[in-house]
């Protein structure tokens, strides 16, 4: 774990994702959004978890446009 990675607040975990925090907190009761710490009150979220999480919805083109 990097310094950089030691942990974020929902709000800034929000804006790495372009939602809303609400979005965020939406995602967690749904248990579809990104993992996250909660160490007493305090909710925090790793950057590292943020993108290991992304890359678990990318997807690839099926279909291609060249000519053949």
């Amino acid at each position: 774990m990097t310094n950089d990675d030691i942990g974020m607040k929902p709000a800034d975990a929000a804006k790495m994702l372009g939602i809303s925090t609400r979005t965020l907190h939406r995602w967690h009761a749904l248990r579809t959004g990104p993992p996250r710490c909660k160490i007493g009150r305090v909710v925090l979220y790793r950057k590292s978890a943020i993108t290991d999480w992304l890359k678990t919805y990318e997807v690839q083109p099926t279909r291609t446009f060249a000519k053949g």
